[in-house]
This record gives C-alpha cells, sequence and structure tokens, in this order.
C-alpha cells in the first residue's frame, strides 16, 4: 500500500506524531511515535515482515517531512 508518512514533533508535553495518509492525503493513521505498534495496528497491517519493515521506516522518520513509503 502506497502511503505518505509525516512525523511532528512535540512540545512541552504534548508527544511527538506520525501521521499515515493514503494517496489522495486522507489520514489513514494518526499515534504517537511513541506507540508505533498501536499505529500499525490502527492502519490495519497484519504481516510481520511488513510490521518490522514498516516500524523501522517509522523510528527513521524525520521531523517534518512528508515521505511517501510503500508498506
Amino acid at each position: 500500500m502506497k502511503v505518505y508518512l509525516l512525523k511532528t514533533k512535540g512540545k512541552g508535553v504534548v508527544p511527538d506524531y506520525i501521521q499515515v495518509r493514503d494517496e489522495n492525503q486522507s489520514i489513514i493513521g494518526y499515534f504517537k511515535a511513541s506507540n508505533i505498534e498501536k499505529g500499525l495496528d490502527e492502519i490495519r497491517l497484519q504481516d510481520p515482515a511488513r510490521r518490522k519493515a514498516a516500524a523501522e521506516i517509522f523510528e527513521k522518520l524525520e521531523f517534518g517531512k512528508m515521505i511517501q513509503a510503500e508498506l
């Protein structure tokens, strides 16, 4: 599935978040960067190999840069 990913930096008590958007830029997932497993469940990614690859991508994301990825 082709998606767009954006990691936003929180300030103070607001945590960092990751947005997952589909090809139409609609948000299909929005979760805390510290809780990647919940985010993978939210976007319904079940295959263990794909989950591992997606988690690695999420961890390497730079703040404020939107990237296109295949999950």
